[in-house]
């Protein structure tokens, strides 16, 4: 038997003695349909992907063909929604007899004020009264609830601890003669092997990029399963359950899906709070949050997801609504509750410090578990993984988009995939109107093919990470600017090399340098040369001008900067180009007032970076003298660079690359312009052509004809132009870089 369209639950009216617990009710035309036999065991699929056993049986009473009817003792036992669907499907689990069954008190929240704990005499006593509603119980399984029995005006509740039986299965019956125990609750009392059905683990199938988060997380719940030996081999004073874990990172990494997956681990129940939760009155909100986690604990091992947490208590709340009302205060309380249950608490936020921060606390969400923008290695198996194949495997067109989509998280690769099929299609169908359609290729293949769909996509989709982040994508190539060679190797070594050639360099024993200063006159190509150095390198370029930092308030300065490396972190591999770096990185004496706390901040990023991969600091100034010397030492901007003015080649280089557009006579002599240009600036040049042809227009105005730029507006334009950069200016900048060598 098996179900593809889904059966939708349904309430059934349960007996009092607990005998149709885990029976599942089918119209009497879906079990002759399957040839079932009332009594046999199926599987229920939940809508969490959870494969459960229950009892089919059929309706008393006539119900629609897509109905399926539950207890609600098994729809809270399995996590079922009254109009959820779930599927149904055969296995060959048996329902074994119980040798012996050991069951455990539990409480809900503050009850145990009025009941007193059951001492040996009580056990026993309550032990033989549940042996008749155990008998009665038509099936048995591990975390199965036994509540509301009363015996002398007591109402108290159990959960099934343990079944031993001589076969192991997921469902058992209590024949005559069957002992029943009441025994501890497994949070003080586990041991390796105790109830083995309850172990819980997150699964990894069907997401890529986020192995070592999985594990990292396994590892902690783990320790929340019934089974987990709190007293092996550690010290007395450990507490192995104490405080939640915090999931954060950029939107679209992954969070909610990896909370998703831990919804998916095998708790008995899960609880989820939301922004819907908490936008009621303020009473109502505290009552409804306090009410979640007495559930919780109610339903050991159990977990309360916390999804974007910050829009539920972000880090500006406080008490309002009424005297003392703030939701952050009222989490904090609750999760001082779950210290050494099986209860685990876990959040998700973008940044830690957007979230009220009396919840990092100890006792509260102590684990914070970073959720990163993927790397090229985590893209490619988040794209394998997005396109059904194995994530382990070699598919040549993902692992080449892998490597071009920095700055790329799930959800952008998600769109760039349906963009790239979505374009496919367009084409197939522009092409051949009886094309046999992409459900007919094996994945593989057609992906194989779709290497001109995919630069399509890639000029539709823009990543997420560079959404929140001015990043630049520059135009500029190494051909753009004239002359410069020296400087362009340089730059070709310190910037592109390591991306292009990483084993090469390792075999050469070369350490990618972590920063490089740019120094000379203005007008030479200094913002051109780390402008070309991105687009030829393909990193991702973040610009900052340090002026426009230093017009901020006293603090922010240094909260931009500090920032700008996290984005740099973000979208890397990347380069951050400080453009007049002299106006936040004077010495004391020359900087401006706040200078001193910019240059700290600075020198903490620059000196982080031995922990960092990927990304390259490029400054510039015209101004070298004022920097403070700790910015150009080992391990900073250690390599530095002096772009001066271009000599009689590189002018040459720069007419002929500017008058290519230029509406241009016969006759100009190139050779010469160069030779009459001796100390211009690259700039300079630009500004000389531009002269030139503003002339030939105003006569092209005046005689109403047009005019071609020729040598004599040339010379016009030459004696418009004024040589910015004196020979002192340049003696200046040679003995600031002798001083260094």
């Amino acid at each position: 038997m098996a179900s593809s369209q889904g059966y939708k639950v349904r309430p059934w009216p349960s007996r009092t003695d607990s005998g149709d617990i885990f029976r599942i009710f089918l119209s009497p035309s879906n079990l002759v349909l399957h040839k079932l036999t009332a009594g046999n065991v199926c599987n229920i699929e939940t809508p969490a992907g959870l494969m459960k056993p229950a009892v089919i049986w059929p309706a008393a009473e006539k119900i629609k063909e897509d109905i399926v009817q539950t207890s609600k003792a098994l729809q809270k036992l399995y996590g079922l929604e009254l109009g959820c669907k779930v599927l149904l499907s055969q296995t060959k689990h048996q329902i074994q007899d119980a040798n012996d069954v050991g069951l455990c008190e539990i409480f809900e929240d503050g009850s145990d004020v009025s009941l007193s704990p059951l001492d040996e005499k009580g056990r026993f006593h309550w032990s033989w009264l549940l042996e008749y509603a155990v008998e009665q119980a038509e099936v048995l399984s591990p975390c199965m609830m036994l509540d509301n029995y009363e015996c002398k005006g007591e109402k108290r509740a159990f959960k099934v601890q343990e079944i031993n039986s001589s076969a192991d299965s997921l469902l058992y019956r209590a024949h005559k003669g069957c002992k029943v125990n009441i025994v501890e609750n497994f949070m003080k009392t586990a041991h390796p092997g105790d109830n083995p059905k309850c172990e819980l683990l997150i699964p990894s199938e069907g997401v890529g990029g986020l192995d070592r988060q999985i594990k990292q997380l396994n590892d902690i719940i783990a320790m929340y399963s019934p089974s987990y030996d709190s007293t092996s081999n550690v010290p007395a004073f450990f507490q192995p359950r104490q405080g939640g874990i915090l999931l954060y990172g950029a939107r679209g990494t992954g969070k909610s899906t990896l909370l998703r997956k831990v919804s998916e681990a095998g708790w008995q129940k899960v609880f989820h709070i939301d922004h819907a939760t908490t936008t009621s009155r303020a009473g109502d909100s505290e009552a409804i949050i306090t009410s979640i986690f007495s559930d919780a604990l109610r339903y050991q091992p159990s977990v309360v997801i916390i999804d974007t947490l910050e829009s539920i208590a972000n880090k500006q709340e406080s008490p309002s609504f009424g005297k003392g009302f703030c939701i952050g205060q009222i989490l904090s309380r609750q999760l001082e509750r779950l210290e050494n249950t099986c209860t685990l608490a876990i959040g998700a936020c973008r940044s830690l410090t957007d979230i009220y921060q009396d919840l990092r606390g100890v006792g509260r969400f102590e684990l914070e578990v970073e959720i990163p923008i993927p790397d090229s290695m985590s893209r490619a198996e988040i794209l394998k993984v997005l396109s059904g194949i194995p994530k382990n495997s070699i598919q040549s067109t993902l692992d080449g988009i892998a490597m071009r989509t920095h700055g790329f998280v799930g959800a952008d690769l998600r769109k760039l995939l349906g963009q790239a099929v979505k374009i496919r299609a367009i084409r197939d169908r522009v092409a051949d109107s009886d094309h046999m359609g992409m459900n007919n290729v094996l994945p593989g293949v057609l992906l194989d093919d779709m290497k001109e769909d995919f630069e399509g996509a890639l000029l539709r989709v823009r990543p997420t990470a560079m959404q929140e982040v001015f990043v630049e994508t520059p135009n500029v190539r190494w051909s753009d600017i004239g002359g410069q060679h020296g400087v362009k190797e340089e730059l070709e070594e310190a910037v592109i090399w390591p991306i292009k050639y990483p084993e090469a360099m390792e075999r050469h024993g070369l350490k990618p340098k972590k920063g490089l200063l740019l120094y000379g006159p203005p007008g030479c190509s200094k913002t051109m040369a780390a402008k070309a150095a991105a687009t030829e390198s393909g990193l991702n370029f973040l610009t900052v001008r340090g002026p426009e930092l230093m017009s901020m308030y006293v603090g922010e300065s240094e909260r931009a900067i500090r920032e700008v490396f996290s984005k740099a972190r973000a979208v890397s591999p990347s380069i951050i180009f400080f453009d007049e770096i002299d106006a936040i990185g004077a010495t004391g004496d020359n900087g401006q007032h706040g200078g001193v706390h910019t240059v700290t901040t600075l020198l903490t990023e620059l000196d982080g970076f031995q922990e960092l991969k990927d990304v390259f600091v490029l400054a510039a100034t015209n101004k070298p003298e004022r920097l403070d010397l700790a910015l150009i030492r080992a391990g900073r901007l250690d390599t530095t660079l002096y772009v001066g003015l271009p000599d009689t080649a590189a002018r040459r280089e720069i007419f002929t690359m500017r008058m290519r557009n230029m509406y241009l006579s016969d006759g100009v002599d190139v050779v010469a312009l160069s030779e009459a240009t001796e100390g211009f600036s690259g700039a300079e040049i630009t500004n000389i052509c531009q002269k030139a042809s503003y002339v030939a227009l105003r006569e092209e105005m005046d005689m109403k004809e047009h005019q071609r730029v020729s040598e004599e507006h040339f010379r016009i334009a030459l004696t418009r132009v004024e040589k910015s950069i004196t020979p002192e200016m340049i003696r200046r900048y040679e003995a600031w870089g002798a001083g260094r060598h």
